[in-house]
């Protein structure tokens, strides 16, 4: 059995799947049940899963055994099915619904089919993109590459339009996703000027505003909410979605739905449905107006409007388009299956670019990115988003910055915050997660030189990597799992963890453990918060208190010190490290208290170059006319975070103040 590169339009309600055929041209392939667009409905029926028109008409047989809408939540980590004990992701479930395709297709075209391209929403951002890669080959095909739908859709109005030049608007409003995007073709090139979008505004948005009406109007009737019954809610659902295709084709409709005995009968005009999804009109005509400002476009500068996705044949968006444009859009093009078309035609080319033969079709496109992307830094006191890609750049687009270099002796790791998104507060951006660089060779602070470069690939896919200028070596990196999130950092919450290495030493004995014991105390009790923990290492003794939130215990420990021997402050820093090993993107600080000179200054001097290496924070506080300044200043990680009192009554004051500072620091 040959092998065939499909394009496939995974869509929010209905998906379609198209390969290009002999003569170079486009074309639908129909599946099991003949139809030519499948519904993006999943139903688990026992040991099956079942995609498609039965899964659709089984919605109130089986209501909680139905997936709909599932495009709506790719990328989220926090959506899961769960059926029969197991649970599935939106990625997966999106899989069964690609493998469907897949399977069918191949059934009709009697040929192997492993590789696709698949369109997404050109507003998706970068975690649905990385999902819908993941859908893919859990359908196990290979994804050659994500194109946005409304570019899909360009060129499939492309093909058959060769002017020297025209630019278009691409209007995409499928069942759940709505992206708008200007479109120049200049010969055979096609390029994306700008594009915006809501990838939670579609044709579902319109069907809800009439269920809301519906259920509305039986609640006053009757007295209870079909909506609190799931079978109730699809049922509801199907009527209303069919009203709403038959008002497209009449003025008004007849609403029929009957639910425990009781019945609704209500005619909706046409009128009362635009009023009753006005704003979501009003949110389209917005973005339109939106993507035009963005390529600095008036709506004369327009010469088509190309329609995508089955909800623009509403009659009220095309007249809002009109109204805009001042003419009728475009109706030469299919647009239940012209991005289908597009991302057939991309397939073939680049299965064609793999063979390294000629393409079947010789049109060329550019697209853009839909979000900038930047990255989290402190901009007068406050958290900013500092942009690096700039929304509608062209892809794949790449910048570097060699302004980066290391804060502290030693340091061999680099943290970066990335976001999506244009708005300058970094929390109303989406967040792509938090990247640690690690690698960089050792030397002593600002010595260390490095460029990261930030990157859109060709899939709108986001990708950085850092080089340490200085040997040319490219650093590893990871995306760090945390327990916090870049909003814990915003509000002080991210987590440290803190060590007080208390001297317990013979010269300790009597007032000096005593103030010290007082000091520590009012130091614990201002320093835990949300996400921090402090442990108690004596030296010598070792460890007096591991990591803990709890008051009691690091009070407990404290009041046990008893002064003894000598000072091995190695020791002492030794256990330290070794309780906040394995603690990746936690903050780590450890508190040095100590009168007199370390017994072993040498070893001492090395167990801190090792923390502070793995990104450690020493603080070192001296109490008393024993201590020697200089060394202490040398353990520590900066020269503020050296400090010295002359008396130990003066260690409380001090010890309130550092509380304060990690505090206020925090993140």
């Amino acid at each position: 059995m040959s092998s065939a590169a499909v394009g496939i339009d995974l869509g929010t309600t209905y998906s379609a799947i198209a390969a290009v055929n002999k003569f170079g041209v486009p074309e639908i392939i129909h599946n099991a049940e003949g139809e030519r667009i499948t519904p993006s409905v999943v139903l688990f029926e026992g040991d099956e899963v079942i995609v498609g028109t039965y899964a659709k008409q089984s919605a109130v047989a089986f209501p909680e055994q139905i997936v709909e809408f599932v495009k709506r939540h790719m990328g989220d980590p926090e959506y899961l099915f769960s059926y029969r004990g197991q649970q599935y992701s939106a990625e997966q479930i999106s899989g069964f619904i690609l493998a469907k395709l897949k399977h069918d297709a191949e059934l009709r075209l009697q040929s192997r089919i492993d590789q696709a391209v698949i369109t997404v929403p050109a507003y998706f951002g970068e975690r649905q993109r990385r999902a819908t890669f993941r859908a893919g080959e859990f359908a196990g095909l290979k994804v050659l590459k994500l194109v946005n739908e409304p570019t899909a859709a360009a060129f499939a109005y492309g093909l058959g339009n060769t002017a020297p030049f025209r630019r278009v608007l691409v209007f995409d409003l499928g069942g759940g996703t709505f992206d708008v995007s200007i479109i120049e073709f200049s010969g055979r090139d096609l390029s994306v000027v700008a594009t915006t979008g809501d990838h939670q505004l579609g044709g579902a948005d319109w069907d809800d505003s009439l269920i809301k009406f519906a259920a509305h109007q039986f609640r006053s009737r009757h007295g209870f909410d079909p909506l609190d019954d799931l079978a109730a809610y699809h049922d509801l659902r199907d009527k209303c979605t069919n009203a709403k295709l038959s008002l497209s084709r009449r003025p008004k409709v007849g609403l029929f739905y009957d639910f425990k005995g009781k019945i609704l009968k209500l005619e909706v005009t046409r009128e009362k449905f635009e009023d009753l999804s006005v704003g979501l009109l009003n949110r389209c005509r917005a973005l339109t107006l939106e993507v035009l400002s963005d390529a600095r476009l008036s709506p004369s500068d327009i010469e088509t409007v190309v329609l995508a996705g089955g909800s623009t044949r509403m009659p009220m968006v095309r007249e809002m388009i009109k109204g805009i444009f001042g003419a009728e859009p475009a109706t030469d093009i299919n647009p239940d299956e012209c991005v289908a078309h597009g991302a057939a035609l991309t397939a073939a080319i680049e299965s064609s670019r793999l063979r390294g033969e000629p393409p079947p079709v010789d049109i060329r496109t550019h697209d853009v990115t839909s979000h900038s992307l930047g990255m989290v830094v402190l901009r007068e006191g406050q958290l900013s988003n500092s942009k690096i890609i700039e929304k509608n750049s062209r892809i794949p687009s790449e910048r570097t910055r060699d302004d980066y270099v290391t804060t502290h002796d030693g340091q061999t790791t680099m943290d970066l915050w990335l976001v999506q998104g244009e708005n300058a507060n970094p929390l109303e951006c989406a967040v792509l997660g938090h990247f640690e660089f690690y690698g960089i060779p050792i030397r002593p602070a600002g010595r260390a030189r490095l460029a990261v470069t930030f990157r859109y690939n060709a899939n709108g896919i986001v990708e950085v990597e850092a080089m340490d200028l200085d040997s040319g070596q490219t650093l590893a990196h990871r995306l760090v799992t945390s327990a916090f999130s870049l909003e814990d950092i915003v509000h002080n919450r991210a987590p440290m963890s803190i060590v007080l290495l208390m001297d317990c030493s013979g010269s300790m004995y009597g007032r000096s453990i005593a103030e010290a014991r007082i000091a520590a105390t009012s130091f614990v009790e201002r320093a835990l918060g949300p996400n921090r923990q402090v442990a108690i290492v004596a030296f010598p003794g070792g460890v007096a208190c591991a990591l803990t939130a709890e008051v009691a215990k690091l009070e407990a420990a404290l009041t046990g010190l008893r002064p003894m021997g000598a000072t091995p402050l190695a020791e002492g820093l030794a256990s330290a490290r070794e309780l906040l090993k394995g603690r990746a993107g936690v903050q780590r600080v450890f508190v040095i208290m100590t009168d007199g000179h370390p017994d072993d200054p040498d070893a001492a001097v090395r167990e801190a170059q090792r923390i502070v290496s793995t990104g450690g924070r020493i603080i070192t506080i001296g109490v008393g006319k024993q201590v020697r300044p200089e060394f202490l200043q040398g353990l520590a990680s900066r020269p503020e975070d050296y400090h010295y009192c002359n008396e130990a009554v003066e260690l409380k004051g001090t010890f309130v103040n550092l509380a304060t500072e990690l505090g206020a620091s925090n993140g």
